[in-house]
Parts: structure tokens; C-alpha cells; sequence
């Protein structure tokens, strides 16, 4: 049973990209489960990262003070610190998704 309005997705490095059609959505990266304790072995050359890239639906709320937000699909979003990317990851992504002259932050990337 998938409940949605009970789903939460917590990010640990994160933005807020502004689309084109000025709609938002998170685009984070969030800990990959099967990666913490017990750790499972990779299995047929896989070689787990403990993270994965998520890209939200549009943002319907976002509270910036709180770091708690809430999109279309009806998850709730949890953003853990500043805007950062220190891997470079979420930039890189995003490049490949859409043309340079389309991506626009809605927060500067800490450093």
C-alpha cells in the first residue's frame, strides 16, 4: 500500500529548479537504503552508491525556514541544510536533462 500524503522524501543535498514554465520542483539527492547498515554486497558488478538523484513533481508549498515542502503527487518533501551540491551530481544531472540557457536555481548553491 503506496500513501502518498504519507511519503516522505528527505534530501541531504539539494535546490529548487525553476522550469521553464516557471513551475518548481527538488532536485536532491537522497540516501539510498540498501546502502546502510547491514550493508548489502554488490552483486554483478554493481556498485551501489549510498545515494540516489530525485527530481520532485511541481511544488505546491514550501516552507524555507522549516525545510518542509509538499508537491503535486501529494509527497512531502524534507530539504536538510542550505542549497549545496559538493559532488557536483545535481548540476551535472540537470545539464544533461535540459539546455544550459533553461536551468535556473532558485537558490545559490552553497560552497
Amino acid at each position: 500500500m503506496d500513501n502518498k500524503a504519507e511519503a516522505v522524501m528527505t534530501l541531504y543535498h539539494w535546490n529548487i529548479l525553476v522550469l521553464p514554465s516557471e513551475q518548481e520542483i527538488f532536485v536532491g539527492l537522497r540516501q539510498r537504503p540498501e546502502t546502510v547498515p547491514p550493508f548489502k554486497a554488490a552483486e554483478d558488478d554493481d556498485e551501489l552508491l549510498p545515494f540516489t538523484l530525485r527530481n520532485s513533481s511541481p511544488i505546491q508549498e514550501f516552507d524555507p525556514a522549516r525545510g518542509i515542502g509538499f508537491t503535486e503527487s501529494g509527497r512531502r518533501y524534507v530539504v536538510i541544510g542550505q542549497p549545496s551540491d559538493p559532488t557536483g551530481m545535481i548540476r551535472m544531472s540537470v545539464s544533461q536533462m535540459m539546455p544550459a540557457k533553461d536551468i535556473q536555481w532558485k537558490f545559490s548553491f552553497a560552497e
